[in-house]
């Protein structure tokens, strides 16, 4: 809306006006913390703690080049409140914008015709670069002056969002959110919140925001920490300013791989193993090669320091390994424990015996140092590490089939078997691999750094042994687990949420929710891609969009020579509408599409460029989580392959643009598509 039309619109004037001065007291707040940061570098010696808040509050308070307001309620009672993505105050600390956040922010997402919790109007305030060009007003019962209906109504301004042309980053919906996505983001902290969505109803989104929400309203998760989780490291770029943008910075952003010990992933299993690999028996099959590890002595044993000299049965100290043995502590404090309490039993000896005075402290030094000591305590309870544990395990059938004792079939057990390497660090470790080292490291050493809050985005996707990686690290079990189980492209896929929340904590209250309606694709395509669930994902309710798209999707038959070279040729097309274009390809077409477009400067890899690019090749699996304006689907045969899994894994392809999808093929299309 141009600059006379805001002057000749009264409302907007005032909207202008009072965003204007919105700004105006944000500088003078970053000015105010400036002044405090000046104060105290030069009075010397400042407060370190002190110093780095001030710091940290100079930059919040920096300009965005989001806007800075985007809502106003008038409550029936008379105030009116101006709602935005932070708290700004005027010189005497009265409120100017009230946070997203903050309680009474809550009737701007939830009140409706027949509940209108206490509100006469809700107005939308549509900000472009610091200027208002357009409000919509939402009334409740009788309101004087009420506006024409020639305005923009809310849902307008969530349209012209989702009309915005990509970016290659996800922003925040702070200006959009809806009540049922209000629900799930404002729900207590104290519980373990699962949420089944769709593609496009917004849950990653909610998740994210969740997070944010939480940390404003529980300021000691600042200090405990909250974890999000995603299913790649692509995925996690893509989300990488949502809360940063929304001023949250004590959130640790990763994968759930890269959570576990750190080791190069250098092969893959089959599927068959992948899936053992995530059975949750593999931690039993774990904790019982660790006990194999401990052996009973079988003869006395000689134990010298200095001219100290003593015989400890193997009696005794079977007796001492089997006490330690039968506490519920780490592998490695449990040889700790072991150690002093060898040390204490050879000292009792020599004291008894008159060999050793009681002030003789030497003795407790250099004991644990004498060959005997040492070949002792590694007999009993030898060191190891996570890797070494597993390697020794994986390659050696006569350590496997005995730990597999009860626990796995036998030809389950010999399928986890593979050849030697060199050493620990040369073995050939799979991405399967890296729960069970995880698991083992817990087991071992017992530590893990826990979080107060963890957000898991794609649960779906997770095996067993790797929401076992996350429930240690949520010990109160307060998590927001996000998925959608006609997504699941993993090893694993579940066909009820109660699977997945077998394997993590009970410590705290379980809810369930579900988001019903698509916000980002459109209905064509939504309906198109559903046509899959009935073999993809039988369980699982198709997703209503609450828009039509400008355009059917587009199905274009090909020569088998040129589908590379046409899916280029498509994707390019809508890039040259000013679209940012998805080109999803299977695994065997992602080599050859790759060298193909390797040199183009318009088109960009996922893995080299993020999502910078006109157009990016993305590996229809590295796609999950993922939005483009447009998406160009490469053969969706070789794709769906002749499985469920790979049917889930066409839908998700299909998924994820938010304005036009293309078909380009060769092969004929699955079936259910013509359907």
């Amino acid at each position: 809306m141009s600059e006379p039309a805001v002057a000749e619109d009264p409302e907007l004037r005032a909207e202008q006006d009072y965003l204007d001065r919105a700004h105006h007291s944000l500088s003078a707040m970053r000015a105010r913390a400036e002044g405090l940061l000046h104060d105290l570098r030069s009075a010397g010696q400042p407060d370190p703690d002190y110093q780095a808040a001030l710091v940290h509050r100079v930059a919040v308070l920096g300009e965005s080049a989001r806007p800075l307001l985007f809502g106003r309620i008038d409550e029936s009672a008379g105030p009116s409140w101006h709602i935005g993505r932070r708290h700004v105050e005027d010189e005497l600390g009265d409120p100017v914008v009230v946070d997203w956040r903050a309680p009474v922010s809550m009737p701007f997402y939830r009140a409706r015709v027949d509940e209108a919790l206490g509100l006469q109007r809700r107005r939308q305030v549509m900000v472009d670069r610091r200027r208002v060009v357009a409000v919509a007003d939402d009334l409740f019962g009788e309101v004087p002056g009420a506006l024409s209906g020639t305005r923009l109504r809310g849902g307008d301004a969530l349209l012209a969002e989702l009309e915005r042309a990509r970016t290659g980053e996800m922003l925040d919906i702070v200006a959009t959110i809806q009540a049922e996505q209000d629900e799930i983001i404002r729900a207590p902290l104290d519980q373990l919140l699962s949420v089944q969505g769709g593609p496009g109803t917004g849950k990653t989104a909610v998740g994210l925001h969740r997070a944010a929400f939480l940390l404003y309203n529980h300021p000691a998760l600042a200090r405990d920490g909250v974890l999000v989780l995603g299913p790649s490291r692509a995925f996690l770029r893509y989300i990488a300013q949502v809360l940063p943008s929304l001023g949250e910075e004590a959130v640790v952003q990763s994968t759930v791989s890269d959570l576990a010990p750190r080791r190069a992933v250098r092969a893959q299993d089959a599927l068959a193993v992948r899936r053992l690999k995530g059975d949750p028996r593999l931690a039993a099959l774990l904790a019982a090669a660790l006990d194999q590890r401990r052996r009973p002595a079988v003869e006395d044993v000689v134990l010298r320091a200095r001219s100290a000299r003593c015989v400890v049965r193997a009696e005794e100290v079977n007796d001492l390994r089997t006490t330690i043995t039968a506490r519920p502590a780490p592998y490695k404090a449990g040889r700790l424990a072991l150690r002093s309490r060898l040390i204490g039993l050879a000292g009792q000896k020599l004291r008894a015996a008159g060999r050793l005075e009681a002030d003789e402290p030497w003795f407790d030094r250099e004991l644990p140092s004498s060959d005997g000591f040492k070949d002792l305590l590694d007999h009993l309870w030898p060191s190891v590490s996570p890797a070494a544990l597993l390697s020794d395990l994986f390659t050696s059938a006569e350590r496997l089939g005995l730990a597999a004792r009860g626990v796995l079939a036998e030809a389950e057990w010999r399928s986890l078997l593979r050849a030697k390497g060199k050493g620990v660090g040369a073995q050939a470790w799979t991405a399967d691999d890296l729960p069970l080292l995880d698991e083992a490291e817990f087991l071992i050493n017992g530590r893990t750094r826990t979080y107060g809050h963890v957000v898991v985005d794609e649960a779906q996707d997770l095996s067993p042994m790797q929401f076992r990686m996350v429930a240690r690290r949520a010990p109160t079990g307060s998590l927001t687990v996000l998925g959608d189980l006609a997504q699941a492209t993993g090893a694993w896929s579940y066909d009820s949420w109660d699977e997945i929340l077998a394997h993590l904590p009970t410590t705290a209250p379980v809810r369930h929710d579900e988001l019903t309606l698509g916000y980002r694709a459109p209905g064509q395509i939504l309906e198109l891609a559903s046509k899959l669930l009935p073999m993809a994902a039988p369980t699982v309710q198709p997703t209503r969009s609450i828009r039509q798209g400008r355009r059917e999707p587009r199905l274009l038959a090909v020569e088998v020579s040129q589908l590379l070279a046409d899916s280029v040729r498509e994707a390019t097309s809508l890039a040259d509408e000013g679209l940012l274009v998805g080109l999803v390809v299977s695994a065997e077409h992602l080599a050859p599409m790759t060298a193909l477009v390797r040199k183009r400067s318009d088109v960009g890899l996922l893995e080299r460029d993020g999502m910078t690019r006109a157009v990016t090749v993305v590996d229809a699996v590295a796609a999950k989580g993922l939005e483009f304006d447009a998406v160009v689907v490469v053969e969706p045969a070789a794709i769906a392959g002749d499985d469920a899994r790979g049917l889930r894994l066409l839908y998700v392809a299909m998924t994820r643009p938010i304005q036009h999808l293309s078909i380009v093929h060769a092969e004929p299309l699955p079936p259910l598509l013509l359907g």
